[in-house]
């Protein structure tokens, strides 16, 4: 063959090469069962079938053989592949106890392990942080590990399709323009998830219908997503979700007043967007800041640990619940004034709000 010739693409096994190969499962040479599990492994797709067949044999040299090759067609980087011969164990599964059964539970239980671990490997090369055990995000914390896939993530659509085997992920940040309606039918494979936070992202309402399957969700966060009133009809599918916090994005006070009729059980946090970045502690006038949150658009303006908010764009702080609802109203960007008592004497400061993180 000339260097300029391609290489042709290698020839699928006939059905009748599988059957032989199965045949073989159960040779009296060593070495030939083991070419014959080696090719029906290599046979891919076309061997899940009459693999999965061969288990109605009682021979146990057949059996643990098929259930192994189901098993390595289950770790196959080619997600069709990969389903059937998942499917073909949960069927095999189900069977009246028996020795193929009995393995292929315990085979269906090492694989979400092992598809797991891999999973989480191969995001990581691609760009996604995931955290170890308990996720500590902005909003508190949540059981199982947390998966941010942002800036960094160098992966392709197909590769989201790992999301769908962490099944002890808690919590899932996307963040960014490049997230897209696309990005949340992958995200609802994953069904174990309790939040789910969207940034900054070119997300549509009918993209958030993907999110319907997901039951155990119980936080949603949409931050600065350019999602409208058009929303509210999907967000209201919702009824799992417990706590919802829409921070920016285009939704009116009538679409949010909607939502909250819809979803009397449900915690909607909305606003604007803007962000001070200061926690607050209610005093006898006001609110007294305990803490400034680095970069943040109070540490920018000047404001200190035990400063004393007492003013908000004119309007009196009694507490630290007014002082946020105030901030509810801006959007990031909005340049208000603050005004605080600092040892006895009362101060004006000029504030650009920044957004949440």
């Amino acid at each position: 063959m000339s260097a300029a010739e391609p290489a042709s693409a290698p020839v699928a096994p006939s059905a009748a090469q599988i059957q032989h190969w199965i045949g073989q499962l159960n040779a009296e040479r060593f070495v030939d069962r083991e070419v014959a599990t080696a090719s029906l492994v290599s046979a891919g797709g076309s061997a899940v079938g009459p693999v999965l067949a061969a288990l109605a044999e009682s021979n146990l040299e057949v059996v643990t053989r098929a259930i192994y090759i189901l098993q390595e067609l289950a770790l196959n980087g080619d997600a069709g592949v990969s389903d059937a011969a998942h499917a073909a164990l949960e069927q095999a599964a189900e069977l009246p106890l028996t020795p193929a059964s009995r393995r292929a539970r315990a085979t269906l239980a090492r694989l979400d392990l092992v598809r797991q671990e891999r999973a989480i490997q191969e995001l990581r090369q691609l760009g996604a942080d995931i955290g170890d055990r308990q996720a500590d995000l902005t909003f508190g914390l949540v059981e199982g590990y947390a998966v941010q896939l942002g800036a960094g993530w160098q992966g392709t659509l197909q590769d989201l399709s790992r999301l769908r085997w962490l099944r002890d992920a808690g919590a899932v940040v996307l963040d960014g323009p490049q997230v897209t309606d696309e990005w949340l039918s992958y995200v609802a494979a994953m069904h174990g998830l309790t939040m789910l936070t969207v940034k900054r992202a070119s997300v549509s309402h009918e993209g958030l219908q993907h999110l319907t399957t997901l039951k155990e969700l119980s936080v949603l966060n949409l931050m600065y997503v350019p999602l409208g009133d058009r929303a509210i009809e999907t967000l209201r599918r919702l009824q799992g979700v417990g706590k919802f916090r829409i921070y920016g994005g285009r939704l009116t006070d009538a679409g949010v007043a909607k939502l909250r009729e819809d979803l009397p059980n449900s915690d909607i946090d909305f606003r604007r967007g803007a962000f001070l970045g200061v926690g607050c502690q209610d005093a006898a006038e006001g609110c007294t800041i305990y803490t400034v949150r680095p970069s943040s658009a109070a540490e920018k303006a000047g404001l200190l640990m035990h400063d004393v908010i007492i003013e908000y764009e004119g309007r009196q702080v009694a507490d630290y619940k007014t002082l946020t609802a105030l901030i509810a109203a801006n959007v990031a960007g909005d340049t208000v004034i603050v005004k605080i008592v600092r040892d006895g004497r009362t101060l004006s400061k000029r504030v650009t709000l920044g957004e949440w993180e």
